[in-house]
């Protein structure tokens, strides 16, 4: 709608002139969202060292997603030994590599940091600027964690080329090295001998409060925690002050102000009340002059709990995890058992599985399988929800009662002359059977032709 060639203003939202809602007077209006300071190195450092709260944000989902480890399966593989004895080689080299161990520290420097690579130390006889050949690796025995702070991203050489498939993409990597001399020296080392982990991601245009390496590598989970944290520390550390003050006594001292004015005073005042505070210890009574009154004040922590609890949802919030896995605290209300909030977790950290530590886990399996000219096989992640033993024991026992039932089934069936012996071992035992067992001729009656179409019955 316009009025004069020009283009009427519109303004959505809700206002009322009466109250000031939506107007100027209203506080909502100058409430906003201002760009935060990014954290460096060393505050994410210390938060990390020295708040166990921050090093339990930065740790617990890296050690969810691998505490339960993953399977490997063949596509081609029928036999259960052939496919344990393929699989048995894979379970060896990643031991080797003390693969569990080093991807783990990878997630938790990015997480911390903000990124970091692994460095595969894999031996083909080329130098670390050189292409990986995986064909002719001679040992692949080693994986080395290198966070983001060891990489000079000025230095990064990118493919600058649109036509190649790395466009915008490292293509070596200037890596600091700490020598035997205990100086540190900076080699190029060629893409395919690294593995990217990356941290918090960030929008790629965001130019005014982010650096370039920033928006690359991604930023630490503590960030926009880092005021909650704070906020939650100062609340345990000022209960821990008020702790302390919990019970004061209160002297009312007749003619205070006179004795203060002499010139020693405060020695005098200070005797006294140490002599008060000595009897009440001794004696368990106080001695006091009729004009003088002693009196204790006790503080309060009504809602102290609530507020902090409200303190730990918020931190919750900010990181993604339920409150019963952060704080190992039971949850709120009476029907409330956290089961949901468990079980989403859960779906969490499997998409994290799959979309972060799945791709990296096939980019060392196709180099093994590469190098040792063998199938490459598809990665399972094991559930990360277990069952106890009470379950395991009710399982067993539904497992027991249906079996049971089918083999009552088969046995009707024999005894009604419907089914022989045979056919009912193969239904029931196919999948472990190594051939379909064949019976002997003339033991089964001859099958009936099917009638032809127009034939009555």
């Amino acid at each position: 709608m316009s009025k004069g060639g020009r283009t009427a203003p519109k303004q959505d939202g809700w206002a009322n002139v009466l109250t000031g809602l939506g107007g100027a007077a209203d506080k909502r209006k100058y409430t906003t969202a201002d760009p935060a300071t990014v954290l460096d190195d060393n505050r994410l450092e210390s938060v990390y060292i020295d708040d166990g709260l921050g090093t339990r944000i930065v740790d617990l989902l890296p050690d969810d997603m691998f505490r339960q480890g993953w399977r490997f399966i063949f596509d081609d593989v029928i036999d259960g030994i052939e496919h344990a004895a393929k699989a048995q080689l894979y379970i060896d080299i990643f031991d080797n590599l003390n693969l569990k161990t080093k991807l783990n520290h990878a997630f938790k420097w990015a997480r911390l940091y903000g990124g970091a690579i692994v460095l595969l130390g894999a031996l083909d006889g080329q130098t670390l600027d050189r292409r990986l050949n995986p064909k002719s690796i001679r040992s692949f025995d080693m994986l080395r964690v290198i966070d983001r702070s060891d990489i000079a991203f000025d230095r990064i050489k990118f493919q600058l080329d649109p036509m190649k498939e790395r466009y915008g993409l490292p293509e070596w990597y200037p890596v600091r090295f700490e020598t035997a001399a205990g100086s540190r020296e900076t080699r190029f080392v060629h893409h395919s001998r690294v593995i990217e982990v990356h941290g918090k991601i960030v929008p790629e245009g965001m130019t005014r409060t982010l650096t370039g390496e920033q928006r690359y590598w991604g930023l630490s989970v503590l960030q926009n925690c880092y005021e909650t944290l704070g906020t939650l520390g100062g609340a345990f550390g000022g209960i821990g002050s008020l702790l302390q003050e919990l019970s004061v006594g209160v002297f009312k001292i007749s003619e205070l102000a006179d004795i203060l004015s002499q010139p020693d005073g405060k020695n005098t005042m200070q005797t006294r009340v140490e002599v008060i505070d000595l009897m009440r210890s001794v004696f368990r009574s106080i001695y006091l002059d009729k004009d003088d009154e002693y009196k204790r004040e006790t503080a309060s922590f009504s809602g102290v709990s609530d507020v902090i609890y409200q303190l730990f949802m918020m931190l919750s919030a900010n990181t993604g995890y339920p409150i019963t896995r952060l704080f190992g605290v039971s949850p709120a209300g009476l029907n409330s058992t956290g089961e949901s909030d468990q079980l989403n977790y859960y779906d969490m950290v499997a998409s994290r599985q799959e979309t972060e530590l799945a791709p990296i886990l096939r980019t060392i399996v196709r180099i093994i399988a590469e190098w040792h000219g063998i199938e490459e096989p598809n990665i399972v992640f094991n559930p990360l929800k277990q069952m106890t033993e009470k379950e395991k024991a009710e399982l067993e026992k539904i497992r027991e009662d249906s079996a049971l039932v089918t083999a009552n089934k088969y046995q009707a069936y024999i005894n009604a002359g419907i089914m022989e012996p045979h056919e009912a071992r193969y239904l029931q035992f196919r999948d472990t059977l190594d051939h379909i067992p064949v019976p002997e001729e003339g033991t089964l009656p001859p099958v009936q032709p099917a009638p032809e179409e127009g034939d009555e019955e």
